[in-house]
């Protein structure tokens, strides 16, 4: 007995990738989004404290890095990591949606390919 074409969607390969890397995908959007955010915030708080970090080399030997410095750095540092991140789950997101899409439009295809080849055909006219 012939399985219904609906359940030949976890055999497609491309779906089972197109949905984990949607998944993930999303998953590393949330994540780079909101680190992203609250890390700006520190970075922009450092900036408004005096910390910049543009500032030429003899200057930064001339004023020690005290505690404020220090998450300064390590939060410019962070947002940077984050926006990997966030660019990685875009991309992934991208990939994944377009793997699902793939794969659902191959399954149809092929659901419908086999419903036409069960249908009996009729050769003597009647």
């Amino acid at each position: 007995m012939d399985r219904p074409a609906s359940s030949h969607w976890y055999e497609s390969r491309f779906f089972i990738f197109g949905v984990a890397f949607l998944v993930l995908g999303a998953g590393n959007t949330f994540v780079g989004t909101r680190k992203v955010s609250e890390y700006q915030t520190l970075v922009a708080e450092g900036r408004a404290r005096g910390y910049f970090p543009d500032t030429k080399p003899s200057e930064r030997l001339v004023r020690p890095l005290d505690e404020q410095g220090e998450r300064y750095n390590i939060a410019r540092a962070k947002v940077d990591l984050y926006h990997v991140v966030l660019s990685g789950g875009l991309l992934m997101t991208g990939i994944g949606f377009i793997l699902t899409i793939a794969a659902w439009v191959r399954l149809r295809i092929r659901s419908d390919a086999d419903e036409d080849a069960a249908v009996p055909v009729h050769v003597d006219g009647r």
